[in-house]
């Protein structure tokens, strides 16, 4: 049975592999009024995806208009920047409602 690390342990193994916070943006209430105002947020890949993606782009499509970002993101990196995309949304639109 394995023993349970002490914090000091977790901190020490994620600085050695460099790992930062898990979804730390995560917000369901922000995406929630994304999805209830007609926001699509996606990534869509770069480049050739044979036969794994590695890069994408951010995608924000409202009422059939699509707009894509021009920074390009690796895989650990895009879910982290969906979840800003939802939450730059909705604090620019969504506090006024």
């Amino acid at each position: 049975m394995r023993r349970k690390r002490s914090p000091k342990e977790i901190d020490d193994y994620n600085k050695k592999w460099k790992l930062g916070e898990y979804n730390i943006g995560c917000n369901q209430k922000h995406s929630r009024w994304c999805i209830d105002n007609g926001y699509r947020i996606y990534r869509h890949p770069v480049g050739d995806c044979s036969p794994v993606c590695n890069q994408f782009k951010i995608v924000v499509e409202k009422d059939s208009i699509k707009k894509m970002g021009t920074k390009i993101y690796n895989k650990k990196e895009i879910s982290d920047a969906v979840w800003s995309a939802i939450s730059y949304i909705y604090n620019k639109y969504g506090k006024e409602t």
